[in-house]
């Protein structure tokens, strides 16, 4: 999801009421202010989106994640009751939660909720669970939906519309849409993006120029991005590699796998360098798994 994260976070936030009633199905909502999701810190993720808006005369909180696939590091449901908790306890308001799947694949085991006990003991929590490929498209290419447009070629085309015919409408919405060069180049740079998770990135090569894309002030922002993360991820496996490696030789009798998995959720480049000098001074892997769950207490 990084590389998607700049830009349909820009998408969502622009677009706030389009997502909205996307959201809750009916037009009669009005977002009135985005929250800080800077603030808004779980230990398992950071949510994605949150806004304050008015749902049939009421002031409650709409709080929009947004996968490309089905969440590895914890549950989805359990994710997302974390979120509602956190914003319930912050600003006292009702929150209503939405998981926005993006490839066909995702979401499809979401049960939209988690629940335990009984009528008078436990707990029950629900939130909207769409996935992009259950919509209709050409519903959407025909709303006057802007901010939605990018994600169109997620959804399913019209019956019998063949993928080039598909994507030509996609690009001829945008091309149509009444907004500003800078606009319009983030809006084809977004499709061309996300379309790549369902087809050949070629098929938009043809159909939008690099040129109208870099009229997007996204454009090298993403594109940066992108590369600065693929450096720090390079590094993040080299630095897993080398203790892995280190564990292995020095007590070629244990099983390194438990540490295999603990690593793979350590993001922190510094932290893996910490492990690495720890890995060199332990006295097995035992102690050395003990001061990995240790250190992330």
């Amino acid at each position: 999801m990084a590389q998607y994260d700049e830009i349909v976070k820009h998408l969502m936030d622009r677009y706030a009421d389009e997502f909205a009633m996307l959201s809750f199905g009916t037009s009669d909502v009005q977002v009135l202010e985005t929250l800080d999701t800077e603030q808004q810190r779980v230990k398992v993720h950071r949510n994605d989106m949150t806004f304050k808006v008015l749902l049939h005369n009421e002031t409650v909180l709409l709080h929009i994640e947004v996968q490309t696939e089905d969440s590895r590091d914890k549950p989805m449901p359990l994710r997302v009751l974390a979120y509602a908790s956190e914003l319930l306890l912050r600003h006292e308001l009702p929150v209503y939660s939405v998981v926005i799947y993006l490839s066909p694949k995702a979401g499809v085991n979401d049960p939209g909720g988690y629940s335990y006990g009984n009528d008078e003991f436990g707990l029950q929590h629900k939130y909207q669970v769409i996935r992009l490929a259950d919509l209709d498209g050409e519903s959407f290419l025909e709303a006057a939906s802007v901010g939605l447009l990018p994600f169109t070629p997620l959804m399913k085309p019209p019956e019998g519309m063949n993928t080039e015919v598909w994507l030509e409408r996609c690009v001829e919405k945008i091309e149509a849409a009444p907004v500003d060069s800078q606009t319009r180049g983030t809006l084809f740079f977004a499709l061309s993006l996300l379309g790549g998770l369902v087809y050949d990135p070629s098929f938009f090569e043809k159909l939008i120029t690099e040129e109208i894309m870099q009229e997007s002030p996204y454009y090298e922002i993403v594109l940066q991005r992108g590369v600065e993360r693929g450096v720090q991820q390079g590094v993040r496996e080299t630095n897993i590699k080398n203790i892995v490696s280190v564990l292995t030789e020095r007590f070629p009798q244990s099983d390194v796998q438990p540490v295999v998995h603990a690593l793979e959720s350590i993001q922190d480049l510094d932290h893996l360098t910490e492990l690495l000098r720890t890995a060199v001074k332990t006295s097995g892997v035992e102690a050395f798994l003990q001061a990995l769950n240790g250190s992330e207490m």
